[in-house]
């Protein structure tokens, strides 16, 4: 004879078998298909030339995201080379999306005008990369750009950068210079003996500024950052006979340099409102 807990025992097991045997059988999810592989980016290349006075004037108007360079040579000529690259597209469609949106130019022997543009909402990026080679001796210059980085050498002129999100580089250059950008560093160096022209100014609001120079260097110099560090490795000045090295002054948050080297001269003024500074000596040991 089952006990009465024997009874509820053998109950309670039959229960949990019946209720195995009568569930539906489970069956496994059905395989994802794989993600279609993303196409290659379609790349477009293109070169032209053309006359241009040493003088004229270069205006450039990024409205898409890709870097300009502006570097300066001997000819009276400009050679501009371009770079278009779309994403996430096949290149039928690609090639249907580049030729919706050209790289437009015009030009004469005095003056240049390059506007780049591309869709506001798509499923495809557009990058496009200008380089220009442009007289060195003179050509003003004014860019706009919403995103990518800003490259100029070798150039004497009046020069005009704003750049909403973009680093900025400048080397070897003359004449007057106002750069600014939002987000992105700033790197400076110049040759020579001393800043040949009106003034150097550049400003970031969100990043870091390094300036070389040579060794016999002459500019006044006002370097400034509102949050961050000042460093300084550049020798010692000749102040009434005597050495004086370079020193910073401590702001609220910031540090600045207000100070000639050399013989002093033309202004170079710097400002980060969040970002360090740092000055070296372009040809030390």
């Amino acid at each position: 004879m089952l006990s009465f807990f024997g009874r509820d025992f053998l109950m309670g097991f039959k229960t949990i078998l019946i209720g195995l045997l009568l569930a539906p059988v489970m069956q496994e999810p059905p395989a994802q298909k794989p993600a279609p592989p993303t196409p290659p980016p379609y790349v477009e290349r293109s070169q032209k030339q053309f006359s241009f006075y040493p003088g004229g004037k270069l205006e450039i108007s990024a409205g898409v995201p890709g870097d300009v360079k502006v570097i300066g040579w001997e000819r009276a000529s400009v050679m501009m080379e371009t770079e278009k690259i779309i994403s996430n597209l096949p290149e039928d469609k690609a090639k249907v999306l580049s030729d919706q949106y050209p790289i437009h130019l015009r030009w004469n022997q005095t003056s240049v005008i390059v506007t780049t543009s591309g869709p506001l909402q798509s499923s495809a990026t557009m990058e496009i990369n200008v380089t220009l080679y442009v007289p060195k001796i003179r050509t003003d210059v004014n860019v706009k750009m919403i995103q990518g980085d800003f490259h100029i050498s070798v150039l004497n002129g009046w020069v005009e950068a704003s750049l909403l999100a973009g680093s900025i580089e400048v080397k070897s250059v003359s004449g007057y210079f106002s750069l600014t950008t939002q987000k992105g560093d700033v790197a400076i160096e110049l040759a020579g003996k001393r800043w040949n022209g009106h003034s150097l100014t550049a400003a970031t609001r969100q990043g870091n500024i390094d300036l070389k120079l040579p060794v016999d260097y002459s500019a006044a110099l006002q370097l400034e950052t509102h949050n961050g560090e000042l460093s300084i490795q550049y020798p010692e000045q000749l102040v009434e006979g005597e050495k004086v090295p370079l020193q910073a002054t401590t702001l609220k948050a910031g540090h600045s340099l207000r100070a000639a080297v050399g013989d002093g001269g033309a202004p170079i003024n710097l400002l980060t409102f969040a970002g360090n500074v740092h000055l070296s000596a372009r040809d030390l040991p």
